[in-house]
């Protein structure tokens, strides 16, 4: 079955979002396409800090973006952030290094957890934030062969992390159409 639409998450070192579009209406005009508006405090962005935070366990995943930012904060006032897990900008912990599957990064405090878990857990999030809004727009939403997606890496990346990342996107069930090479601005 041909794919009704593409799904794109731009997962970016500092911020990162999703667009769509479908099949029928980028033939008609190709300038149709669905994009997230992220809302932060008093702003409004086509893209949300690249930051997830962890509960304590460091088994469950609490918050991506603003949200997480917001939360983390609230818990840093509330001097109760010591056992979470925040990480911020950790895809670049992926740049020149030698890629394990079993590696580990540290978060913002120096806590350590796996590394496919925080970037999959990061991806279900948009990959979910953005069947919700088809769902939304289409009744049922769509089944998974319907879908082509698609996920930005960097272009300076070796094809150990480039292969890091499709390992962690199929681990939440994105059957990757490609990996889009962002060769424009490197990250």
């Amino acid at each position: 079955m041909a794919p009704l639409l593409v799904a794109a998450i731009d997962f970016g070192t500092t911020y990162s979002g999703w667009s769509y579009s479908f099949k029928h209406h980028f033939h008609l005009d190709p300038t149709k396409v669905v994009t997230k508006r992220w809302h932060g405090d008093q702003l409004m962005s086509m893209k949300a800090p690249t930051c997830v935070l962890i509960e304590p366990d460091g088994n469950t995943f609490s918050a991506f973006g603003y949200d997480a930012e917001n939360k983390y904060t609230s818990l840093v006032e509330a001097e109760e952030h010591d056992k979470w897990y925040f990480f911020k900008r950790f895809k670049m912990k992926l740049y020149d290094k030698d890629i394990k599957r079993d590696m580990e990064i540290e978060d913002e405090t120096g806590k350590k957890l796996k590394a496919n878990f925080v970037f999959s857990v990061a991806i279900r999030f948009l990959k979910d934030d953005l069947l919700k809004s088809i769902e939304e727009r289409v009744k049922g939403g769509c089944r998974p062969e319907e879908i082509s997606w698609v996920l930005t890496v960097p272009a300076i990346w070796d094809d150990g992390a480039k292969q890091f990342i499709r390992e962690s996107a199929e681990s939440v069930r994105i059957a990757l159409s490609s990996l889009y090479l962002n060769s424009i601005n490197g990250f």
